[in-house]
């Protein structure tokens, strides 16, 4: 069962699913490929982000920003703190700061 479902809209509306795995989000596409993951480390009570990408064809969607949002969820449901090594994930908490005040370290 996916983790977070999301509708895209561009050439017609396509529903695309982001399942964890271990330490990761994995966007897959309609037709199940994996376009985007979001990598994390577990560490004490946190997750640090590492690494956030969106293969070329898909990107400029926002896609990004919906595999950190689901970092964001997870920290919220397992009562986590969230840091971030990854640039995309760093300027996104910095440009939110004040809605995050919950979860970043």
């Amino acid at each position: 069962m996916p983790f977070w479902s999301t509708k895209i809209f561009g050439e017609g509306e396509k529903l695309m699913n982001i399942i964890e795995r271990e330490n990761l989000f994995e966007l897959l596409s309609d037709k199940g490929e994996v376009i985007g993951e979001m990598a994390y480390m577990p560490m004490n009570n946190s997750i640090i982000i590492t690494h956030t990408g969106v293969s070329l064809d898909y990107r400029g969607q926002g896609l990004a920003e919906k595999l950190v949002l689901a970092g964001i969820q997870k920290a919220r449901r397992e009562q986590l703190k969230l840091g971030a090594t990854c640039p995309y994930a760093v300027k996104y908490f910095r440009e939110h700061k004040e809605e995050l005040t919950d979860v970043l370290k």
